[in-house]
């Protein structure tokens, strides 16, 4: 009986929590509403649980574009740094709700951007080798 407790435990401890008790940011997420609409470009973000992250953006060009580096969660806030050395443009306060990860700019317009879980399309991460200009800006 104390073997099947003990198994119990285990597995209900294997899921990845973030630090406020709620679900884990890793995964592949696509971008399907920024600030109560629907966006006029892709965005696909991958959070790995090393704390890196793989991002593929048709934000300014018709190519998606490629970036990667670093994220820290601290509590609910997120923040980054691209592989470059450049930080993200500012720190997001994040949830996860019902399969949504929620990220709200801590700037002084503040931008709700919503994530839906999602499998990013193998052909977008073919074409997105690398980012095809040095001044295209990333999204985050």
């Amino acid at each position: 009986m104390s073997l099947a407790v003990v198994m119990l435990l285990a597995l209900v401890g294997c899921e990845p929590k973030d630090n406020k008790g709620g679900k884990s940011i890793v995964g592949e997420w696509k971008l399907v509403e920024w600030n109560n609409a629907a966006p006029e470009f892709n965005v696909y973000i991958e959070f790995y649980g090393d704390k890196t992250f793989e991002m593929y953006q048709q934000v300014w060009s018709f190519d998606y574009e490629y970036f990667d580096g670093q994220y820290n969660l601290t509590g609910d806030v997120l923040t980054g740094l691209y592989s470059n050395g450049t930080a993200w443009a500012c720190g997001y306060r994040v949830s996860v709700v019902n399969g949504q990860l929620i990220m709200y700019s801590q700037e002084d317009q503040s931008v709700t951007s919503v994530y839906e879980k999602c499998t990013i399309p193998e052909e977008i991460k073919a074409e997105a080798t690398a980012t095809r200009s040095l001044e295209v800006v990333p999204f985050l």
